[in-house]
Parts: C-alpha cells; structure tokens; sequence
C-alpha cells in the first residue's frame, strides 16, 4: 500500500515537471518567433519608411501609387513633395517626373498649380509640344497650343445656321452644337435674354487669315496671345461660338452684359463652357474671351462648371489619361 502511494507521488512529481518543462518550452517558443518576427519586420519596408518618418497611413499611400518606386524611398529622407502628388485630385502617375522637374524650376509654385500646368503640358513651350489632336474623341477633342488639327480637317457634320440667330455672313457649325445652341437660346429668351451668334465654324484658311492680320499688325507675341494660329483653333472644330446679344455686341462690353452673367450660370446645362477666363489665362494660354463658348457636352460642362477647372485640365485627367 504504501509503496503505491509513492509511486504515485511520483508520477504526480514527473507530471508537474513535464508540464513546466513544457510551458517554459511554449515560453521559449513564443519568444523566440517574436524574436524572429520582430527581426523579419525590421527588414520591411514598412518598418525602414517609419524609422525615416512616414506613418503608416502615408505608408499606405505610397504603397497604392509608387510601389515600384518604394525601395529608392528608404535611402532618403521623407519625400514631403511625393505625397502631396498623391493627395491632389488630379494627380496622373505617368507625369510623376515631369512634376518633379517642373517643381525644380518653379519651387515656389503651389502643388496644385505644379499638376494643373504639367497635365495641361504648360511645362513644354507653346507650339513645340506638337501633338496631334484625337479628333475620334468627336466633341470631346481637344484643340490649343499643344494639340492641332490637319489643315485639311472639316467637321462632316456642319450645318448652315438660321440667321435668326446670327449677325454678319453666314455661319456654319456641327449639328449636335447647333442643336445645343438653339436649346440654350430659347432658355435665354424666356428671360429675355436674345443671344447672337458673331463667329463660328472657320477652316484652316480662314483662321490663318485671322492670325496673320493680328500677326503683321501687332507682332507675333501679341497674335498669340490674341488669336490662335491656324491648325490650333477651336473654330476649325466647329464646336465653338463667339456669342454675344443684342444689346451688348463687342468684346469690350460683352462681359458687362446680363447675357454674360445668363450664360455663366446656365450655359453648362446645355453642354457649353466659358473656354477662356481671366483668372485661367496661363493654363489656356490665351487672353480672356467672355464671348468664347465651346460645345463639351452637358456632362463634362456640368463637372467642368462645379470644379471650376479649365476644359484642358478635364482632358488632361479625363480623357487623354
């Protein structure tokens, strides 16, 4: 009996040992793949981007818009100018270096301002960032400085315009701009409003006719500031109007006009845009024109409109990209 009962004492004995070997075996264990993780962390990036001073929210950011470029982030100091890229709206990944070389020469330029020139291509010198115009994005084509049609380029859809609503010689312009136009005109009417049409469509001739007077008469610098040269106007797309009213027909008081203020807060509804503001000139590239109205679309128009952004930012971020 009593040799039982050591024996038992004994197997109690060599359990409690076995079961503390095995907790501070588990212990150890725990340990130790903490120790190793803790190690295997330390060779993250997202450990290295901490210790340089990103938090872990920005880390995310950079994570979802530079991941290949992450590994030369860790032998610098925190890229303050990098996530502010990443945080304006209208960031496009592939201007990335563009940004960074436009910043370098302008370091005094807000990041916005930085994106709204690049994308707009306002880092490039007028007329020698040629490009070609995309004339299948149909009323969505862009045409400035940078983008130019053919000279040979006529709209296949141009029609005569009625002259109940124009002055001057005849006028011509794209169907689904006509269209727009007559909507918007009679919307205008009903409050009294009587919009006149002054130009519309011009081919490449005519355009280079216009240039070239502003051009002989007043020198190169002012043409371009004044009028397009021909290939770069938005007139040879048919998609743009120069509007004024009844009661206001010149460009020095059009913008005093009631029709003005009408067309500023009801044109987008339409489809149609104020092309060239004052407080826009440098993205645009052009002189403010408060008689200059472009056919877009309501969509765009309306987003364009609320944003208050150019039509070439909105092709920029939109469309091109």
């Amino acid at each position: 009996m009593i040799n039982l009962k050591k024996t038992k004492l004994k197997l109690k004995k060599s359990v409690w040992i076995t079961i503390i070997i095995l907790i501070f075996l588990g212990i150890g264990l725990y340990a130790g793949i903490n120790i190793y993780q803790d190690i295997k962390y330390k060779k993250t990036d997202e450990y290295k981007l901490l210790q340089i001073g990103y938090t872990k929210e920005e880390i995310k950011i950079l994570e979802n818009n530079y991941k290949s470029g992450i590994k030369e982030l860790l032998t610098k100091e925190k890229d303050e100018f990098l996530l502010s890229l990443f945080n304006e709206k209208y960031y496009i990944a592939n201007n990335l270096n563009r940004y960074r070389d436009f910043f370098e020469l302008h370091p005094d330029y807000s990041i916005s301002k930085i994106i709204s020139y690049v994308n707009t291509n306002n880092d490039y010198d007028y007329y020698e960032h040629d490009l070609d115009t995309d004339i299948s994005k149909d009323y969505l084509l862009i045409v400035n400085k940078y983008y130019h049609l053919a000279s040979d380029y006529e709209p296949d859809d141009l029609v005569e315009v009625n002259n109940k609503y124009y002055y001057g010689e005849n006028h011509k312009i794209r169907e689904v701009t006509y269209n727009a136009f007559k909507n918007m005109w009679e919307a205008a009417n009903k409050e009294d409003i009587y919009l006149i049409i002054n130009s519309s469509y011009r081919n490449y001739e005519e355009q280079k006719a216009v240039y070239d007077d502003y051009k002989n008469s007043k020198g190169t610098t002012y043409a371009d500031s004044i009028a397009a040269r021909p290939g770069y106007s938005e007139h040879q797309t048919g998609l743009s109007l120069d509007i004024f009213s009844k009661t206001h027909t010149t460009t020095s008081n059009f913008k005093d006009s009631p029709a003005y203020i009408w067309l500023q807060n009801n044109a987008y509804k339409y489809g149609f845009i104020e092309r060239y503001q004052e407080e826009n000139e440098e993205i645009t590239g052009f002189s403010a024109e408060a008689w200059h109205w472009r056919y877009v679309g309501i969509e765009a128009a309306t987003y364009i409109h609320e944003n208050n952004i150019t039509f070439d930012e909105y092709y920029a971020y939109f469309i091109a990209k």
